[in-house]
């Protein structure tokens, strides 16, 4: 196995736990063959930056702060034109003043800057190393995607940390109570639902709950739960609600007690609500990203194989069959280098769109690399026959969505794609091996096209 396909290895496996930085730096070393690799972001600390992971090989070393100034990070930010930065060697006489290259012994430098959504810096991962550092394609691609998948991460953690914050603080806000009685009519509100229905306490209680929600709604949605909480059962649900003075609706956390009286008789429910609107979009979105490429908004990897596995447990092995795609852009490289990596980048969300066009929405399309993407397709059980012949209408339909002129920023760009089809007809076997067929049809394809140019 070489050093690539190492540290290919050691990312495939979905990690969006504390193990993901350290694994993510230890591949980084086995590219570029470097000692050290880090993870750089601000320090809250003015003037100041802290590594957040540091790793030494395959060993994880205890993240640190030290001063921006005069050492080669600073530099990587100064470099405004420049994403990736290398110091090939003489790294301590660059820096005389940045005392942690004499403690290492560190000759050479390359980093990369990370971004978020908003093209802004979060931070940079880098590696150091005694010996003097050759840049090659190889590991500079490798440091570009690995930068865009820390930038996901990092920004996980993120949301997390406020996701936290916010449960916190739902204790004391937004809370809703009240006593509905058998009649669905309220009897006690708090405070809270003034700002729900922008009305005093004293305007709400004593009107029925389908006044104020509107009757589609209660019918729908309130009346049924509280017709159980009536009937003796303790409710623990959530629920979108939209009461019509409010803009956009809102998804609420909801209790339902039922009330009896001194003679263990139902006299209606209590009701107990939190606002946790911003809850549930901040979990859509660290969902969003542990299962989407940044770039395209495809799917990723991870959520290939979900949705590879369950496809299978609708039963596509008993009634269908599945035909995986692997489509690699033709020089993709050139684009890059002749344009810029935005351009680049440009080109790839072109090409995710036309996938997803192609696919119709009912197919699976994932980006799985660089410039590799891979689509799932099901069919009805056909003759030998007609799955060749389907084979062969999909690899027509492809090339003529893939291969052609398109416009990026004024720059006129011929695409060409190849392509690999595979007819999955054991699905016991493990999907990267059937992606690994899929990708050997498709460099078959692209050899024979080399050869006849």
């Amino acid at each position: 196995m070489t050093n690539i396909e190492e540290a290919l290895a050691l990312l495939a496996a979905p990690c969006t736990d504390e193990r993901f930085f350290p694994r993510a730096l230890s591949a980084l070393t086995l590219v570029t063959q470097c000692r050290w690799a880090g993870f750089v972001r601000p320090s809250t600390k003015k003037g100041f930056a802290e590594v957040v992971a540091f790793c030494d090989g395959k060993k994880s070393l205890p993240g640190f702060e030290f001063e921006f100034k005069n050492s080669p990070c600073e530099q990587i930010y100064l470099a405004q034109n420049k994403q990736h930065l290398t110091f090939t060697n003489e790294l301590q006489q660059r820096f005389p003043k940045f005392e942690l290259l004499k403690k290492l012994g560190a000759n050479s430098y390359q980093a990369e800057k990370i971004f978020n959504e908003q093209g802004d810096i979060l931070g940079h991962i880098f590696v150091i190393d005694s010996l003097p550092q050759v840049e090659n394609t190889k590991s500079k691609e490798f440091f570009r995607l690995l930068a865009q998948r820390v930038g996901v991460e990092y920004q996980r953690q993120i949301i997390n940390r406020e996701l936290k914050q916010r449960q916190d603080m739902i204790a004391s806000s937004e809370q809703y109570m009240s006593f509905v009685d058998t009649d669905y009519i309220y009897r006690v509100v708090s405070k809270g639902y003034e700002s729900l229905f922008n009305l005093n306490q004293a305007d709400i209680i004593g009107r029925p709950v389908y006044e104020l929600h509107g009757l589609a709604v209660f019918e729908g949605q309130i009346k049924p739960l509280l017709d159980r909480c009536m009937q003796g059962e303790q409710i623990k649900t959530q629920l979108w609600v939209h009461p019509p003075h409010i803009e956009k609706p809102i998804f609420l956390d909801i209790h339902h007690n039922p009330y009896y009286d001194a003679n263990g008789k139902i006299k209606g429910a209590i009701v107990s609500a939190h606002n946790i609107t911003e809850l549930e979009k901040a979990k859509n979105k660290v969902e969003y990203l542990a299962n989407h490429d940044s770039l395209t908004g495809l799917a990723n990897r991870r959520s290939l194989f979900e949705q590879f596995h369950s496809l299978l447990d609708q039963g596509v092995s008993n009634d269908k069959k599945m035909i995986i795609a692997y489509i690699d852009i033709d020089d993709f490289k050139s684009i890059n280098d002749n344009f810029g990596h935005k351009i680049g980048d440009l080109v790839l969300k072109e090409v995710a769109n036309t996938l997803t066009k192609v696919s119709e929405g009912e197919d699976t399309v994932a980006r799985i690399g660089g410039d590799e993407f891979v689509l799932f397709t099901t069919c009805n059980n056909m003759t030998d026959f007609g799955y060749q012949s389907l084979l062969h209408r999909w690899r027509k339909r492809l090339q003529q969505a893939l291969c052609k002129q398109i416009t990026i920023d004024e720059y006129e760009i011929t695409l060409s794609a190849s392509i690999g089809l595979h007819l999955v007809t054991d699905t016991s076997t493990e999907l990267s091996s059937l992606i690994s067929n899929a990708d050997n049809e498709m460099f078959k394809h692209k050899q024979n096209g080399a050869a006849q140019q």
